[in-house]
Parts: structure tokens; sequence; C-alpha cells
């Protein structure tokens, strides 16, 4: 799929990977809306993004993504502005600001709500505008290697970005059945705000980054080529952009 005149939805669009994607993608004659809580970045880039590429390039929507609310006036305020999407990017996502343990404000649970079930809400309504529409639609959730390899530093996160990566897979069969595709995007660590703020931090000092076009990319390559679905594309410094290849069970269920 082309993005040029299509629509796309990026949750965690005002910042870090969701913002540099509404670049490139309204950079290529695409329509973006902004998803974010962050009303007054969201708002700002909604205006630059006009201003280069025309009136009706870019909106904002102010949106929670773990309220089902808010979810469905997201959908329902692109489809009054567009008429239609195409694309539906959930990227929004927190890290655990402290150890799990020492976790007394149970921020954990915010990791869970906002990167697993925001990443299933959004994926829900796209599926179900899609198929109503007869859309061949493509579906990209913000995932992370630390989907598919433990983090001890970060295991509640671990556990959120571990279900969207299976949840993802997952649907893959929508592919045959509709024409959906898709795919978690599973990036290492990138210089992001969210990395910056998180537990890891200090831990990260020195380590080799991938940086957030990089990433971009992979997103890129995900919407189009329209030969990927139910894959887990990884991003390191050491491989660049691949497919994370699952072992092979000798039965299924």
């Amino acid at each position: 799929m082309k993005v040029e005149n299509k629509v796309a939805i990026i949750t965690g669009a005002s910042s870090g990977f969701g913002s540099a994607l509404a670049w490139r993608i309204s950079g290529k004659g695409g329509k973006v809306v902004l998803a974010d809580v962050v009303e007054a970045a969201g708002g700002k880039l909604e205006k630059e993004i006009n201003k280069k590429y025309g009136d009706n390039t870019a909106l904002f929507v102010k949106c929670d993504v773990a309220s089902v609310s808010d979810t469905k006036n997201l959908i329902q305020k692109t489809l009054d502005k567009f008429q239609r999407f195409e694309i539906m990017i959930n990227n929004a996502g927190i890290g655990e600001k402290v150890n799990f343990n020492e976790d007394i404000n149970d921020n954990w649970f915010k990791v869970v709500e906002i990167d697993l079930i925001g990443v299933i809400l959004g994926t829900r309504f796209a599926i179900t505008h899609f198929i109503n529409t007869k859309t061949k639609g493509v579906i990209l959730n913000t995932a992370s290697l630390a989907g598919l390899y433990p983090q001890p530093l970060q295991p509640v996160y671990a556990a959120a970005k571990g279900g969207v990566v299976h949840f993802t897979r997952s649907l893959a069969n929508l592919n045959d059945m509709h024409g959906i595709r898709v795919n978690a995007i599973c990036p290492s660590f990138s210089p992001t705000p969210l990395i910056k703020s998180g537990s890891a931090a200090e831990m990260l000092q020195g380590v080799p980054l991938v940086s957030v076009d990089q990433v971009v990319d992979a997103f890129m390559l995900a919407i189009e080529d329209d030969s990927v679905y139910g894959k887990s594309i990884r991003i390191t410094p050491q491989l660049g952009i691949d497919f994370y290849e699952f072992r092979k069970s000798k039965s299924s269920l």
C-alpha cells in the first residue's frame, strides 16, 4: 500500500516514533490523524504539518487509548474529517518508571492498560471499520524487543509488549479472510522520550541505539509491502531491520 492519499491514524503521535511517522507519511502525500493525551504537543504538531503540507493534511484528536469512549471518538472524528482511513498505527506506550517491586503507586497497571489494552482496543475498532467498509487496511502495533526477550528491569513492560507480539501474530489470518494486514514493530532501544525517562535510562548509557528514522523505515516497510503480515519486525543496531523468526512447534492447538 502506498501512503499517498491514504489516511493514517497514529496514537502516541505527539513525540517519538509517532511524531516522526506523522511527518514521514504526510511528506509522502498521506493524511494523518494525530492521537495523544498531550494536547499542547499534539495541537502544535497538527499546525506544523498543516502549515507545510496543507490545511487538510493533519488532525489532532485528544485520546486516552485505554478508554473505550475515547477510542470510539477517535474513529468517529477521523471519519467526520476524512470519511475513511486505511492505516491504524497503535503506537502509544509508556514504560515502568521504577523497579516493579518498588512500585508503590501501581504505575505498572497503567503500563498494561496503555501498552496492551490500548493496542487491543485500537485494533478492534480498526478491524470492525475495515470489514464493514470492505477496506484492505493495514494495522501496525508498536511492540519492542522487550516483547521478544526477557527484560528483568521492566518485567511488566515486557509482559505487555509480549502480549502485543502474540496478539498481532494471532491476527495473521485476517489477510486471507479480509485483506487486512497486521504487523508488530519491535525496535531495540531508541532515543525517544519514553526511553530517556524510563527506569532503564541509566543502564543504557553507552549502549548502541537504533535511530528513530530507522524505526520509521520499518513502519513504512510494513505499510508499503503487501506481502508482509502477521510479522514481528525487529530493528537492532547489529542487524538493522529484519523479521524475527519464532521456532516452529511440533504441534499446534
